[in-house]
């Protein structure tokens, strides 16, 4: 990018950041029964400068518009790169399952970047009404996919997902039950494959769940409980926790908390590899317990389905897995203007006092 106006964008961004002062006048103004400017809140780096300033009446997304189109692209370049990593270090085979964790402050936080993750790897898109909402996740055909399979897909949610996304855990139930419905090759569509083999177990109801959380009403993995209270001795035992905690299965029609331990099981022992998605560079794995409580115990979980055998972990955010350089830059001189403002400030408030 041109350094001139990558310059003038930071200074922008910076002026932007300065008025903070705003959080308190809004604030105020909202107790006095004033009117407070409405906004999407978002992330800076991802959602870019129409986040800021910061003090307005802020709102989330619309969920019947999740993925949108910018987390839609984003998310599909990043299941498409996670995908290629798996292929560099398997001699070019595709993960025949892959679990992606769904949580509900990500999902708006991101606009949806981990459902476009699961439609990436499924091979399908959103298909909307007139409205703009989206009324369908729609497979696409596998002539268009580049001679690539479709990829099944453990879903793990969170509480807060499955309680605020009703609407996007039913679309992708139904885009699950027709991948399995699809007259495909098992070699092309690992979920009608694995539908098939769940059916030949004597599973005849719920094949084709890929959406599992904790009991209806009820949050948490009970994992970091249990570490917190050193109530543990292996590894082995807290993924046996986690997939005690999430066996049940959600969808369309009654299926709102329906205990299916023997499809987690048969579903974790493909899993090759977990994606868990960071929906900010402000804070990393080791500042909030869920990550290893959830994320870990996952893996946890999925190795010993698969008796030991190695289970690859992607964690981070979508726009650094892209090597978005030119939002990372932007941030650094934002940063070095504000603090060189601030030097300023400080200098004239201690020459002229």
């Amino acid at each position: 990018p041109d350094p001139a106006a990558l310059l003038q964008e930071a200074e922008s961004i910076c002026n932007l950041l300065l008025r903070n002062r705003e959080e308190l006048s809004g604030m105020l103004k909202a107790l006095d029964g004033g009117w407070v400017p409405p906004e999407a809140g978002g992330d800076l780096l991802r959602d870019g400068p129409g986040v800021l300033p910061t003090g307005r009446n802020i709102h989330a997304l619309d969920p019947y518009r999740m993925p949108g189109p910018a987390a839609e692209a984003r998310g599909a370049a990043a299941a498409a790169a996670i995908l290629q990593a798996h292929r560099d270090v398997n001699d070019g085979a595709y993960p025949e399952t892959v679990a992606i964790n769904l949580w509900g402050l990500d999902a708006i936080k991101t606009k949806g970047e981990s459902v476009a993750m699961v439609l990436h790897m499924v091979g399908a898109r959103p298909v909307k009404e007139g409205t703009g909402r989206i009324a369908r996740y729609e497979l696409i055909p596998l002539e268009d996919m580049g001679g690539r399979p479709r990829v099944d897909c453990l879903c793990n949610m969170s509480g807060i997902f499955r309680d605020a996304f009703q609407n996007v855990v039913e679309l992708l139930d139904d885009l699950f039950a027709r991948a399995a419905a699809s007259d495909e090759p098992d070699s092309m569509n690992y979920i009608r494959k694995h539908a098939r083999q769940l059916r030949q177990q004597g599973v005849t109801t719920g094949a084709t769940a890929r959406l599992f959380s904790n009991p209806a009403g009820d949050y948490g993995s009970m994992v970091n409980e249990r570490v917190g209270a050193g109530n543990w001795d292996s590894s082995e035992e807290l993924g046996d926790t986690w997939a005690a905690r999430n066996a049940y299965s959600y969808g369309k029609g009654p299926e709102r908390g329906v205990a299916r331990p023997e499809v987690l099981q048969t579903l974790l022992g493909t899993t090759e590899r977990v994606v868990q998605e960071i929906d900010s560079v402000e804070y990393g794995l080791t500042d909030i317990q869920e990550y290893y409580a959830n994320t870990g115990a996952l893996v946890a979980a999925a190795k010993n389905a698969r008796r030991g055998k190695k289970v690859g972990c992607r964690c981070g955010s979508v726009c650094l897995w892209l090597h978005s350089t030119t939002g990372l830059a932007a941030l650094c001189c934002v940063v070095h203007c504000s603090v060189l403002l601030q030097q300023c400030r400080c200098w004239n408030a201690f020459k002229d006092g």
